[in-house]
């Protein structure tokens, strides 16, 4: 029995009068007439019928029945994408990438009937869809590397200005009543009597040599390192800086204390040095250059103090500021002397030969001539030692006598009769280029971030992803595998010398001649 309910006074007050279809205006042409006596409550919905084939297939142009309430027909563009939706339907659930497409797809075909007919797939369709899936995987794993490289040369742009503050700033901060100049006397100051020291009175307000930041502002920027089979030496961040106001040249270090603490030290002091007896010039500093100082410097550490000679190798040079500079200053081009040109000559002709003979097992060889060099350095007296070395390199690299000795003579002429073992194999067998050196320099880094000269065997492990290095430069018999090296290198101390390190990338740079190949080698075998 139902109740009988009122209607409140203020519910008949809101009631709106009823709107006939005469009141609402002609129904506009093309538009289906509204039948709402066909409407009624049902658990069912009802979907508009797909016309079909006589094959069973799915006839997309047939879309002409299809239309909209109280609006203009489907024209031929919706009705074609309509049709290219149902095709990506049944297509996205044969590729099966992924829970979430799965469960997309079980959602449609529970709420759509016409999931019961299945469409033809096209293959061409198909495989297009596999290709674009596959490109956008690509995509995805690529972008993160780019990203990771432009943070790494935006940190180095960011670490190059800090050490262009620090160096005007160390060099301007020097006062002019403090500069030597002003205590320029025939005799020295301690021997002058008190009374004739200088006073404030006979200080000058400006010496010849005293600095301004537009004068500073004319110099060369460029980056080195040390030549050195340490690894902490060879690790050394340095930024150098050359000043043509008045040829002078000085290294900053930037170091690292702890992870949020920086600072630009000094490490080589500002100076004039000389060259074979001539100073410096723009000329000398370019990309693989080397430029050779004392080791009586007072920022060397103590371990650089003990070589005979330090070495920096030129890693990167503004060439574009360089060329502006050698233009402002008028600098006369220097030309290398016969002598100099005759050794170049001769290096280039007994590398070119050794490393041709070095094809197919120069990872080995290295390897040996590294452990080689090791013993040497027991070696107090240098005549054993170059007669050691001599043995060595012709027992390694088929050396000839005579090569050895030009050789010999070519780096004690420039490194001034102070001869290093490691400066005369480097000599015979050559280097990789600055590019890979970079990149090997990246990867070691990596493996020992607190730059300590040698890596855990544990660590390399870790990091090495098992890619072999190149199926037409390693041969089983010949070179052995890296890992299979680390681990005979580490067998007793359970690490890996960065001089053993090099010596194995070294080896590999010779058997890979392209640069780009030996690069990506890199980068993917060691995710950098």
């Amino acid at each position: 029995m139902k109740a009988n309910v009122k209607s409140s006074p203020l519910e008949k007050s809101v009631q709106q009068p009823t709107i006939t279809g005469a009141d609402r205006g002609p129904r506009p042409a093309g538009v289906p007439a509204l039948e709402l006596e066909t409407l009624q409550d049902t658990e069912e919905e009802h979907f508009a019928i797909i016309p079909k084939d006589a094959a069973g297939k799915i006839v997309p142009g047939d879309l002409t029945g299809l239309s909209m309430s109280w609006g203009s027909p489907a024209s031929t563009q919706t009705q074609q994408c309509f049709a290219t939706e149902m095709k990506d339907s049944a297509v996205v659930s044969a590729l099966d990438k992924g829970e979430s497409l799965q469960l997309s797809y079980r959602v449609q075909t529970q709420r759509s009937p016409l999931s019961s007919h299945k469409p033809n797939l096209d293959s061409s369709h198909f495989s297009c869809k596999i290709t674009a899936q596959t490109n956008y995987n690509q995509s995805n794993t690529v972008r993160p590397n780019s990203k990771m490289r432009d943070a790494a040369e935006l940190t180095e742009d960011r670490k190059l200005q800090a050490v262009i503050e620090q160096v005007m700033v160390d060099q301007l901060s020097r006062a002019v009543i403090s500069d030597p100049e002003q205590n320029a006397v025939s005799v020295s100051p301690t021997s002058v009597p008190l009374r004739y020291r200088r006073t404030l009175h006979h200080t000058k307000v400006k010496t010849r040599m005293s600095l301004t930041e537009n004068i500073l502002s004319n110099k060369l920027c460029f980056q080195a390192r040390i030549l050195s089979r340490c690894g902490h030496e060879a690790c050394r961040k340095l930024i150098g800086f050359f000043f043509t106001c008045d040829q002078t040249l000085t290294v900053y270090e930037y170091r690292n204390f702890g992870k949020n603490r920086w600072n630009a030290l000094p490490f080589i002091t500002r100076g004039v040095y000389l060259n074979g007896g001539r100073p410096y010039c723009l000329q000398d500093i370019y990309q693989g250059a080397e430029l050779r100082f004392c080791t009586d410097g007072p920022h060397l550490p103590q371990s650089l103090r003990q070589q005979p000679c330090l070495t920096l190798r030129v890693t990167d040079v503004d060439d574009t500021a360089k060329r502006a500079l050698v233009t402002q200053s008028g600098e006369t081009l220097h030309r290398l002397s016969e002598e100099e040109i005759s050794d170049q000559n001769t290096l280039k002709e007994i590398q070119g030969a050794v490393r041709d003979r070095l094809k197919g097992h120069a990872v080995r060889t290295l390897i040996n001539l590294g452990r080689d060099l090791q013993t040497l350095h027991l070696k107090s007296d240098w005549i054993q030692q170059k007669e050691l070395l001599r043995r060595s390199l012709m027992e390694q690299l088929c050396l000839t006598q005579q090569d050895f000795e030009a050789v010999w003579r070519i780096v004690s002429r420039r490194a001034e009769g102070r001869v290093h073992p490691a400066d005369v194999m480097r000599a015979v067998t050559g280097e990789m280029s600055e590019n890979r050196k970079a990149v090997f320099l990246k990867v070691y880094v990596k493996l020992d971030p607190n730059k300590t000269g040698s890596i855990f065997l544990s660590d390399t492990e870790k990091f090495y992803r098992g890619k072999q290095e190149s199926d037409a430069a390693l041969k089983a018999d010949l070179n052995p595998d890296f890992l299979a090296f680390v681990r005979e290198a580490g067998k007793i101390t359970k690490t890996v010398s960065y001089a053993e390190f090099e010596d194995y990338y070294e080896g590999l740079s010779i058997e890979i001649p392209d640069d780009e190949e030996y690069i990506n080698n890199l980068r993917a075998t060691w995710s950098i």
